[in-house]
């Protein structure tokens, strides 16, 4: 691959208008747990809040920072958590409806 297409690449990852998308490329962090949750969701595994917590390194954001991505994106609508049936403290996370048909055609522009 050339470097211009590989720019090109690169560009359209970030130059769409994809407003969830968009949302959750505002910062690092939010884009982690997107692509968490998508790949869980895509996958269909099941992670807690907690551990997805844990998954993003302690390096790019706190504790609190990633709970407070969290919480923004559930209040949003474009996650959504969902109560354990065994265990009623364990929450995991999953993409709303509306996030994962964004998220099919970001996929489509940039692959």
């Amino acid at each position: 691959m050339s470097k211009k297409l590989a720019i090109e690449q690169i560009e359209k990852i970030f130059n769409h208008k994809f407003k969830i998308i968009s949302y959750f490329q505002r910062d690092l962090t939010k884009f982690k747990i997107l692509l968490i949750v998508m790949k869980n969701f895509n996958e269909d595994k099941l992670q807690t809040i907690e551990s997805i917590i844990e998954e993003i390194p302690k390096s790019i954001s706190s504790r609190a920072h990633k709970l407070n991505s969290i919480t923004e994106a559930t209040n949003l609508n474009y996650l959504i958590k969902e109560v354990s049936n065994s265990d009623q403290r364990k929450k995991y996370l999953k993409p709303s409806l509306a996030l994962r048909e964004e998220f099919e055609k970001y996929l489509d522009v940039i692959v």
